[in-house]
């Protein structure tokens, strides 16, 4: 179940183009990226470490990871250390079994980088409630040309309507999966299938409180389906929304580390599942 919106840190340190336009940011200057989550009820695994690399330098990636940090996490009024794993440089996780990841709880990050302490906090947000799918299954008639397929485009108006309480404007974004062991596709042109790809479709953050699924956009293949709605922080939404800006409009990434840049963020979420079947 975790997988989310995977943000790339376009940290513009690598060109002086790109820079041009960005206030107070040092160009020079090597700062520690954080890209750390984490989910109600499942382990502490999903926490990256890398650092910008000054525009006069040339990059190697491996050196662009950190991997001897020693980070600490405090929750649940104790200090949990995280460790890196083996063969994914840059990455962390707890080993144990004793750390839970709850609701409404605070969670402290922070590690010691070059003399500086990295730190950022973040609260796991309410399980998203309310959830109603209607219906539940949907009938596709089978396309076995491309004639079939345009009229299929052209036609075909039904819609799966997932819908959730959100009466506050919170963020939320939704993890459409086949979870099908041998997908069909819809489309019989669609590589994926016959690839034996299961197809997976993520949302950008909404402060909406529905979403309607139509066929060959949020899925494109026959069978169980699950959706997974996720109740995200706002600080996750401020991110995504600045890495996806246009280029002529290039600011620095929002962060909510205190002396580094990148996010911190937790995340709950609720499942549902749906039935795509052939007419």
């Amino acid at each position: 179940m975790k997988k989310l919106i995977k943000i790339i840190f376009v940290i513009c340190v690598f060109t002086n183009l790109s820079c041009e336009d960005i206030p107070d940011f040092n160009q020079y200057e090597v700062k520690p990226v954080v890209e750390a989550f984490i989910y109600e009820g499942e382990p502490v695994d999903d926490i990256y470490l890398k650092k910008t690399v000054p525009f006069n330098k040339e990059s190697d990636t491996d050196s662009n990871f950190i991997s001897d940090a020693i980070i600490t996490i405090n929750g649940n009024a104790q200090n949990y250390i995280l460790f890196p794993v083996k063969d994914q440089p840059g990455r962390y996780l707890y080993d144990g079994n004793d750390f839970s990841v709850n609701v409404g709880e605070e969670y402290f990050l922070s590690f010691e980088y070059e003399n500086r302490i990295i730190s950022s906090t973040t609260t796991i947000p309410k399980k998203p409630e309310g959830i109603d799918l209607s219906p539940k299954s949907i009938y596709i008639p089978a396309i076995n040309s491309l004639s079939d397929l345009r009229n299929f485009r052209e036609t075909f108006q039904k819609t799966i309507n997932i819908t959730w309480d959100n009466s506050d404007g919170s963020y939320y974004y939704l993890l459409i999966e086949n979870i099908e062991n041998n997908p069909q596709s819809i489309d019989p042109t669609d590589v994926l299938g016959g690839l034996g790809i299961n197809f997976e479709f993520t949302t950008s953050p909404t402060q909406e409180n529905f979403i309607e699924l139509r066929p060959l956009i949020h899925y494109t293949q026959y069978g169980t389906h699950k959706a997974t709605i996720y109740h995200v922080n706002e600080e996750y939404a401020l991110l995504y929304e600045t890495s996806t800006q246009d280029s002529r409009d290039l600011n620095e990434p929002f962060t909510n580390i205190n002396n580094g840049l990148g996010i911190f963020s937790g995340f709950s979420s609720r499942e549902v599942f749906f039935e795509v079947i052939r007419q």
